[in-house]
């Protein structure tokens, strides 16, 4: 590679590194020229999405696949406006996703020319990345960079994608038109990227931006300080021992596993901790999949008031609880119905570990959970301690998958369904769902081993599952073809239905549950049964696929209607229906007014709190 190259190539290697495949966003005249870069490159491909709100989505879904950084490129103004709400919903849930957006050349921004895409008012070339700037970890404005340096405007880059994968937010790039082609030292391709089980401590903490430099914008933690100092061993030495003694006091000790713990890929070293010391785990609605849901250890998914009783009960009667990655939203801890006594419980989050009442914000998950392991393994036969898990393990803690219908002739109805679909995945298999019925239907049911467990908790925006299983299903082909699964609701499924012609364009295969139960049910739990304004327009959806996927699709694609228990069984024990050879949509009639458990219990939650 020469000694300079062009500011485009530089993203290109940059991108590649960080383990980019596909690169998600629409055309744009602003953003035109740096797409002619990746059309050219062997190993980047530009997916193409019908929207940039659903690209948005499409790249969530990709980083919480693979897992890592996923890319998102529109052009300035209508582009990047159109992509915030699916922007947003990644940094609320901890999603390194790379905006970068195609700007007006300098010149023109420096002669406030009026040009297409501003708002027609003086100094608005900057309107839209201050809009961006709450909802990025870091942006690297490269209209503001001088260019005289000539590795400023990579360094500026470099910055700002550090950010995104230190601390698993998104990042914003602004990138003008005539500095797309800029030459800039290749040198910087040298030093290697942080990884998020490897990045610093703090990431959660961001310091004033220097002239020049990528600009953190989500101030978490004011300081007057301009710097911290880093983790110090002797503290991470005496949490670790604090936690060890309480651990070693325990007589009935657990973990729970929450979303972080995949954000900062410490996934394996809890699975580590559990398997070898014989601890109890339990996983939250956003930390389900994480670990294994059939090995004997598991003991449920736990969501407060909103659990299964003998979950609830299990959980809360420890009296060590490591609880790894929190993320205490509503929906995700029963509407904050935790029963976790803060005397037993060590949180290890990404800034900072609390230890009963205490907190260390001098060390973080990632220094100190490769520490305990080795630690606890000291303590004599700590598997002792529960002299009653065998017993525990046979009784089982999560509802049983079935295979076969309760009733043949009988109605779709959530009871049954997900118990039925759990029986039929196969491991190491993507599963989307919608934030409604498909989310809190599968919460209770144990996954096969290695599935990856994909569904937005916390931003819950309603349509997301459609552009997020697109990424799945990208990402999933790049993992070496495994099969990915989308359940959707009627209602969501009319936001973003559009990115199904992508999913046939890009010839990656999907299933496509659709539960068609006349409306949105989730928001007629919550409030207005019978309202109107719950009600939705009737799709014929058996020519969704027709319809989107074309006269020249590039995969093959077929669509199902059933009614039945019984037809939804012998569609899925058909053999050549689990090959993932396909897109398949199948439409799931379900009786309206029907929902799972877990979401009448939730609906009742957030019912009664929104009355408060």
């Amino acid at each position: 590679m020469p000694d300079k190259i062009h500011l485009a190539q530089y993203i290109v290697e940059r991108l590649k590194q960080a383990g980019v495949q596909s690169v998600f966003g629409v055309p744009g005249d602003y953003n035109l020229e740096l797409l002619d870069y990746f059309e050219s490159d062997p190993v980047l491909t530009w997916v193409g999405n019908a929207n940039e709100l659903n690209a948005a989505y499409a790249a969530d879904g990709y980083a919480r696949t693979r897992p890592g950084l996923a890319v998102l490129v529109t052009t300035f103004g209508v582009g990047e406006l159109s992509a915030l709400n699916g922007i947003a919903g990644c940094l609320a849930e901890r999603i390194p996703v790379l905006h970068i957006v195609g700007a007006p050349s300098t010149a023109m921004q420096k002669n406030q020319a009026l040009l297409h895409h501003t708002l027609n008012t003086p100094g608005s070339f900057d309107t839209f990345s201050k809009m961006s700037a709450p909802l990025s970890c870091a942006q690297a404005l490269l209209s503001q960079v001088a260019p005289e340096a000539d590795t400023s405007y990579s360094d500026a880059f470099d910055e700002a994608l550090r950010a995104c994968l230190t601390q698993c937010r998104p990042a914003y790039v602004e990138l003008p038109m005539d500095v797309v082609r800029s030459k800039v030292s290749a040198k910087g391709l040298e030093n290697p990227l942080p990884q998020p089980s490897t990045a610093p401590p703090f990431e959660d903490i961001l310091l004033p931006a220097k002239p020049g430099s990528a600009a953190p914008t989500n101030q978490l933690f004011q300081s007057t300080d301009d710097h911290f100092d880093a983790p110090s061993e002797v503290v991470t030495e005496h949490v670790v021992k604090l936690i060890t003694q309480m651990y070693e006091k325990a007589k009935r000790p657990a973990v729970l596993v929450d979303a972080c713990a995949a954000r900062f890929g410490v996934g394996s070293l809890v699975r580590d901790l559990v398997e070898k010391c014989g601890i109890r785990f339990f996983t939250t609605p956003m930390g389900k999949g994480i670990l294994d849901e059939r090995h004997p250890l598991f003991g449920g998914c736990y969501a407060g008031s909103n659990s299964l009783d003998p979950v609830k009960e299990e959980l809360e009667a420890s009296d060590f609880v490591l609880y790894v990655g929190a993320l205490k939203s509503d929906f995700n801890s029963g509407s904050f119905t935790v029963g976790i006594p803060t005397e037993h419980a060590v949180r290890l989050h990404s800034f900072t570990t609390n230890v009963g009442y205490a907190a260390y914000p001098t060390t973080d998950i990632r220094h100190v959970l490769p520490l305990l392991l080795p630690a606890f393994q000291k303590i004599k036969s700590p598997a002792a301690k529960r002299d009653d898990l065998a017993e525990k393990v046979k009784v089982g803690r999560v509802m049983a998958p079935k295979d076969k219908p309760d009733e043949a002739g009988g109605e779709i109805v959530h009871a049954w369904l997900w118990q039925r679909m759990a029986g039929w995945f196969k491991n190491n298999d993507v599963i989307i769902t919608e934030t409604g019925t498909s989310s809190f239907g599968l919460l209770p049911v144990p996954l096969p081993s290695k599935c990856t467990y994909v569904t937005q908790v916390l931003w819950g925006s309603i349509g997301w599952s459609v552009g997020a299983a697109l990424g799945c299903a990208l990402a999933a082909a790049e993992l070496g073809g495994r099969r990915t699964v989308l359940f959707v609701g009627d209602g969501s499924f009319q936001l973003t239905a559009q990115e199904l012609g992508t999913i046939v364009r890009r010839g990656v295969p999907a299933y496509i549950f659709i539960l068609n139960n006349d409306g949105y049910e989730i928001e007629r739990r919550i409030h207005g049964k019978y309202a109107r304004y719950n009600d939705i327009q009737t799709y014929d959806l058996q020519q969704a696929l027709p319809f989107l996927g074309g006269q020249k699709p590039n995969i093959a694609y077929e669509s199902f209607k059933v009614t039945t228990q019984g037809e939804l069984d012998g569609l899925l024990k058909d053999p050549a229906f689990g090959k993932a050879d396909k897109v398949r949509l199948i439409e799931l009639v379900m009786p309206r007014d029907d929902a799972p458990a877990g979401l009448i219990k939730q609906a009742e939650l957030t019912a009664k709190a929104n009355a408060e």
